[in-house]
């Protein structure tokens, strides 16, 4: 019985000596911490403007294929119609 309440008060002792001598951030470090949080919501913003962007973009190309489509069938139908006036 003796060994279990010296157990326990060493372990209670060293609990409370552990969690007195934890560190605290410093201001510069939380200084820190703030600007690196300020960054990466900086580019976040610039990640989704990026892909608005590339939205954009391949919408764009989208378009411009099927107009490619439209020229390509037009000229493969006067190719045929100047073939048939020979």
């Amino acid at each position: 019985m003796p060994r279990k309440i010296i157990s326990l008060f060493l372990l209670f002792s060293f609990v409370i000596l552990f969690v007195g001598c934890t560190k605290y951030a410093k201001q510069e470090e939380i200084q820190q911490l703030n600007n690196l949080k300020a960054e990466v919501e900086q580019l976040e913003k610039e990640i989704k403007a990026k892909e608005q962007e590339k939205a954009s973009l391949q919408n764009e190309i989208s378009q411009r294929d099927q107009k490619l489509k439209e020229l390509q069938s037009e000229k493969e139908k006067v190719q045929q119609r100047l073939q048939q006036l020979k």
